[in-house]
C-alpha cells in the first residue's frame, strides 16, 4: 500500500525558517556554548534520568528537546510507528544505521531487552558513537545495543543477519544504497520491516520508488510531524520485505 506525500501549504517558509534557525544555534553552540548539544543531552541524562530506566531516559531526553536544544532523533510520535513494527515484526535481531545520541537505540532496545533480543546499532561520527552509548549505558541496555562506529558500507562484512526488522535513520541520500546493500548482503528475510524516518520532510523520492514499486516490498506511509515541531509535516515509511 503507498502514500502520496503533500505538503501543507505556506510548509516550505517553515521548513526554511527552521532550517535557518538551526544553522544558528549550532554556530551558537560552537563559538559560545563551546559545548556539543550532544554533549548537552549526555550531561542532562545523567543528571536527570534515572539510572539503569529506559523510559525515564526517553522522557528526560524528550524533555530537553523540547525546553532545551532541538534533537534530531525519532522523538515519541515517529517513536511509537517504531515500536508497534517492532511488535509486528516480533523482532528478536534488529540493526540501526545512524544511532545520533542513542534515543532510538534506547527505544528499540528497552523492547528487545524484554523478548531476549539485540540491536546493532551503526554510527558514523566517533562524537555520536559515544554519546549514544552512554546514554544507553546510563539506560541499563548495554548488553542489548552494541555500536559499531563506521558506515554500513563499512561494516556490512561482520553483520550476521537476517534481521527482522531495519531502522533507517541517517544520510538520506544513503538510504536507497544501503537498502539494496542490506538486500546484496542476504541481510533481509521475508517478513523483515524497514522502517525510514523524516521520509516526509526530505526528498527522498529514490527510496521510495525503490520500496513502493520495485516489487519486493508492502510499503505505507505514516504521516507525523517533524519530532518536536509539531507546525513540520513529517512520516516513516513501513516497508515490509516480501523477498
Amino acid at each position: 500500500m503507498t502514500s502520496t506525500i503533500r505538503k501543507r501549504p505556506g510548509s516550505m517558509p517553515r521548513i526554511a525558517w527552521f532550517l535557518g534557525r538551526e544553522y544558528v544555534t549550532r554556530l551558537y553552540d560552537r563559538y559560545i556554548r563551546r559545548q556539543s548539544r550532544e554533549h548537552a543531552v549526555l550531561e542532562y541524562v545523567v543528571r536527570h534520568a534515572t539510572r539503569g530506566s529506559p523510559g525515564s531516559v526517553l522522557q528526560t531526553m524528550d524533555t530537553f528537546a523540547r525546553e532545551r536544544r532541538w534533537l534530531q532523533n525519532v522523538g515519541p510520535s515517529k517513536g511509537a510507528v517504531l515500536l508497534q513494527a517492532l511488535r509486528d515484526a516480533q523482532a528478536r535481531r534488529v540493526l540501526e544505521i545512524g544511532s545520533y545520541c542513542g534515543y532510538s537505540a534506547t527505544l528499540i532496545g528497552n523492547y528487545l531487552a524484554a523478548h531476549g533480543g539485540q540491536l546493532t546499532a551503526i554510527e558514523l561520527s566517533r562524537r555520536n558513537a559515544e554519546v549514544a552509548r552512554q546514554v544507553v549505558a546510563h539506560a541499563g541496555l548495554a548488553s542489548t545495543v552494541t555500536f559499531r562506529r563506521g558506515t554500513l558500507e563499512t561494516e556490512i562484512g561482520a553483520l550476521a543477519g537476517p534481521f527482522d526488522l531495519v531502522f533507517l535513520d541517517h544520510w538520506k541520500d544513503v538510504y536507497l544504497p544501503d537498502l539494496r546493500r542490506l538486500e546484496d548482503a542476504g541481510l533481509l528475510r521475508p517478513g523483515t520491516i524497514v522502517v525510514a524516518d523524516n521520509v516526509g520532510f526530505f526528498d527522498v523520492t529514490d527510496y521510495l520508488e525503490h520500496v513502493r514499486n520495485c516489487g519486493r516490498y508492502r510499503s505505507r506511509f505514516e504521516r507525523a510531524s517533524v519530532e518536536y515541531q509539531d507546525a513540520l509535516e513529517d512520516g516513516v515509511e513501513v516497508s515490509v520485505f516480501t523477498g
